[in-house]
């Protein structure tokens, strides 16, 4: 590795020298993402009514999870630069339109008595009410990502509820 990378979730690498601004997509490229466009229906828009199916509460803080520290550990908000917005040719639509679906955050109903917390993490915590307790199938990366997620849960569904 050199000196100005970083490992991912360690913060954003320094510029190179070579790096100073944001270059232009390549034909290949370009012609590539255009091509994605053609191909698939990006004038059905259903996902983006789905997206929000269910929804709760959205996440506290813009997406922000901190540690005890105060240091940053996710933050949703980074992802916010593509809502609103059409690909640019130097990315794959596709993509781009996964991570707009993908910034909507916040604690869902998916069915009776099953819940999933989506953003608050690369994965999503699925909840589910048993008859006994919570199932909870929690993939997040890191313990204040879960901590936060379950606070959501709690928030709107007491603990007091579980066992029924």
């Amino acid at each position: 590795m050199r000196r100005d990378e970083s490992l991912p979730g360690q913060g954003t690498p320094a510029r190179r020298s070579d790096q100073s601004e944001p270059r232009d997509a390549t034909r290949v490229t370009a012609a590539a993402n255009a091509a994605v466009r053609k191909a698939l229906p990006f004038g059905d828009t259903q996902d983006f009514d789905d997206v929000n199916r269910g929804l709760i509460a959205s996440l506290p803080d813009g997406g922000v999870i901190k540690n005890a520290g105060g240091r940053v550990v996710w933050d949703l908000s980074k992802y916010s630069f593509v809502l609103g917005q059409d690909a640019p040719a130097t990315v794959n639509p596709s993509l781009w339109r996964q991570t707009q679906l993908m910034a909507v955050g916040g604690l869902f109903q998916v069915t009776d008595r099953v819940y999933q917390v989506r953003s608050a993490d690369l994965s999503n915590v699925d909840i589910i009410e048993g008859e006994t307790g919570l199932i909870i199938v929690d993939p997040l990366i890191s313990a204040e990502c879960a901590r936060a997620a379950l606070d959501l849960y709690y928030g709107h569904r007491p603990a007091s509820r579980w066992p029924p």
